[in-house]
């Protein structure tokens, strides 16, 4: 497991910052718990972060951990005036999870203007507050564009795949996955032949189908989640898009999707993901812990919520206070090997690198287990999924 990285600026402030803290650790969950998104986190990462703070003790720097959730509803005012209130009013020390990319960037402002604020952000794609926006404070947790388009991408151009139809959601990670998938399928030598995105809420895909029916496209790339992800394969079935020999590939497929979908509609569907429960023992492990109190297998969402509340609290205790900076800095030192996180970096611009998997939905005669879904094809090396630091804009790499 390699050290973590910490630049010069971060390791001042594990000994010159002042220790600003409150020491009561307050720990708040914010995301979608009603709408489009609550499906693939919602409800069982506030029982997977519930879940960490006990299997912590319930106690940091000899006090209680305070723990609060709530639901944004995917209305970024509504997000803002939660997390203005947790941080201005309530001391709410770190902000985790996030849904949805549009609101997770004004979050990172928030916190970038106070001082006493840290994020953890697990299900954000944009890579805006690792980059561009960094404030040293936010960290993302779990995944990326990258990392997961090229990973997906590059599984159908390596089956000699070249045409390209992308089918993405209309809001801020809706482009950014339009983007990557753009670049990823050039570089690769590959051809877009057509893009369209789909407002959020859309339950009627069929003028998008047809048009990338219509298109010539060998691979229909779909950078859709949840409900218009489910909404769109079940009518690419009715169409009999497969059928007439169009593959279907996904960016992104949640333990979630495949639960709504079932298998036999999503077999041999590829995708990248950063964990599955199935995929040893620890996450097994944990997986049937959750499975007691969901009555469901966990999908990664959750998984990395719990392991980021884990680092965080173990950052606190090291720190010996509940000060951002000092956190921050003592997130630096950690080495980090859980059930989530293989062979993690964690990069001075709040970045965590780690091994992501390129994963296939398995046919349903194959399942032997309940909610069993996935299929490991390929493990791809942290320092080959992620983009290298050496490419990263964030002003913090460069001092």
């Amino acid at each position: 497991m390699k050290k973590l990285l910490a630049t010069a600026a971060l390791a001042a402030l594990a000994t010159g910052a002042a220790q600003a803290g409150d020491g009561v650790v307050k720990i708040g969950v914010l995301n979608d718990q009603s709408t489009s998104f609550s499906a693939l986190g919602g409800s069982e990462v506030v029982e997977a972060v519930q879940l960490a703070i006990a299997d912590f003790g319930g106690e940091a720097l000899g006090q209680p951990i305070e723990f609060v959730f709530a639901d944004h509803q995917n209305k970024p005012d509504v997000a803002l005036s939660i997390a203005r209130e947790w941080l201005d009013r309530d001391g709410v020390d770190v902000i985790m999870d996030v849904a949805n990319s549009a609101i997770s960037l004004g979050i990172n402002t928030l916190i970038g203007e106070n001082p006493d604020a840290m994020g953890l952000f697990i299900s954000p794609l944009t890579d805006r507050m690792t980059e561009a926006d960094c404030n040293g404070r936010v960290m993302a947790w779990a995944y990326d564009a990258y990392s997961t388009v090229g990973t997906a991408v590059n599984a159908q151009l390596e089956q000699g795949l070249k045409k390209f139809f992308i089918l993405s959601p209309d809001y801020e990670a809706g482009k950014v996955m339009t983007s990557w998938v753009e670049t990823a399928v050039t570089e690769g030598g590959g051809e877009v032949v057509g893009t369209v995105a789909a407002p959020l809420g859309t339950t009627d895909f069929s003028s998008f189908i047809l048009q990338a029916q219509a298109s010539g496209a060998e691979v229909i790339q779909l950078n859709l989640n949840g409900s218009e992800l489910i909404n769109a394969l079940k009518q690419i079935q009715e169409f009999g898009l497969i059928s007439m020999g169009q593959k279907v590939a996904v960016t992104f497929l949640h333990q979630s999707d495949a639960r709504s979908i079932g298998a036999e509609a999503l077999a041999g569907i590829q995708f990248a993901a950063p964990w599955f429960w199935n995929q040893d023992e620890e996450s097994r492990e944990f997986a049937m812990r959750m499975k007691e109190i969901t009555g469901n297998a966990p999908g990664w969402v959750a998984a990395g919520n719990y392991s980021a509340a884990t680092a965080y609290l173990r950052a606190v205790e090291e720190a010996g206070t509940d000060d951002a900076d000092a956190v921050v800095a003592a997130m630096q030192t950690l080495d980090l090997d859980d059930l989530f996180v293989k062979n993690g970096t964690l990069y001075p611009n709040g970045r965590l690198i780690h091994d992501m998997y390129l994963l296939e939905v398995q046919a349903p005669e194959d399942i032997e287990e309940d909610q069993d879904y996935f299929k490991l094809v390929a493990t791809v090396p942290a320092d080959v999924a992620f983009q290298p630091l050496s490419a990263s804009t964030c002003p913090l790499v460069a001092q």
